[in-house]
């Protein structure tokens, strides 16, 4: 049971990969030379729709956005804001008394209702 500890100092220092001499000048060359030979399109010949799609689809995009907000959030006028703006004064008093006259009795007939206890 006799085990030797290796230790660091024990371990060569010898880099154990190696790159044949000059693979690294003609790196770039063996490559391009492997690459299938490609027409590049002209770049003049773009067409109107071309230059202008990106700004088509955005414009799209942000009415797509707009919309779904729309749809989804609504707006003031769909809350009710037109319920209460085409009411006019009288109907604000009719209301204002109706629930005025509600809450006096509410409140007599609760208080009858503890002074009948009380007693």
């Amino acid at each position: 049971m006799d085990k030797k500890r290796i230790q660091l100092k024990d371990i060569a220092k010898v880099d154990p990969f190696k790159v044949p001499e000059g693979y690294f000048e003609n790196l770039t060359g063996n490559i391009m030379s492997q690459l299938p030979d490609i027409a590049l399109e002209d770049s003049a010949n773009a067409t109107w729709w071309h230059r202008v799609r990106p700004w088509v689809y955005m414009a799209a995009m942000f009415t797509g956005i707009f919309l779904m907000i729309r749809l989804f959030v609504g707006t003031p006028d769909s809350v009710g804001a037109k319920r209460y703006a085409s009411a006019d004064i009288e109907d604000f008093y009719s209301y204002y008394e109706n629930e005025l006259a509600r809450l006096v009795y509410d409140d007599a007939f609760y208080l009858d209702d503890f002074t009948e206890e009380t007693d």
